[in-house]
């Protein structure tokens, strides 16, 4: 029974698992048009080895380069809210934890000898965190990236705390 009703109340989030995959995608989409495959760890898995498109595309100003932070904590925010009953505070601490964790990674471009020697030496045997130290070396760090980030969390919640009643219940 308890399966069921676990089953059920994911399926009755699929709203937010669908609009958290879609906003990953365009921050995804957003990322590979604002920098060459070379330095994007996730194209090597589909074998993009070169420029979406030409020099000279792209969003206009610095938005290109902060809106992947935005859409980044705001899709994982919905995809993990619609993997737990979704309580006002869950969804809180949700939205709260995946700022913070995009904030200190975010500041490990800052201090990349702090942050390289703090990175755990198991993390060079998992998939996607074997990265983490090349992640802080050769990263810009960017307080606009932080602030993109806060925004997105922000917008996760409202969201969530809006639609709430009409979706989530």
């Amino acid at each position: 029974m308890i399966a069921k009703n676990r089953w059920s109340q994911i399926i009755g989030n699929r709203i937010w698992l669908i609009a958290g995959i879609f906003m990953l995608a365009l921050g995804a989409l957003i990322y590979m048009t604002q920098r060459s495959p070379a330095d994007i760890y996730f194209t090597r898995f589909f074998g993009i080895n070169q420029e979406l498109f030409g020099p000279g595309f792209g969003l206009p100003g610095s938005l290109g380069n902060v809106l992947p932070a935005f859409f980044h904590v705001l899709g994982l925010s919905l995809i993990t809210s619609a993997l737990t009953s979704g309580s006002r505070k869950q969804c809180l601490l949700i939205c709260v934890g995946w700022f913070m964790i995009n904030a200190v990674m975010e500041t490990g471009q800052k201090y990349k000898d702090i942050a390289i020697r703090l990175t755990p030496d198991f993390f060079d045997r998992l998939p996607f965190l074997e990265a983490t130290r090349t992640y802080f070396l050769n990263g810009t760090f960017d307080p606009v990236d932080i602030a993109a980030a806060g925004c997105g969390a922000f917008l996760a919640f409202l969201l969530m705390h809006l639609v709430k009643t009409d979706i989530r219940q």
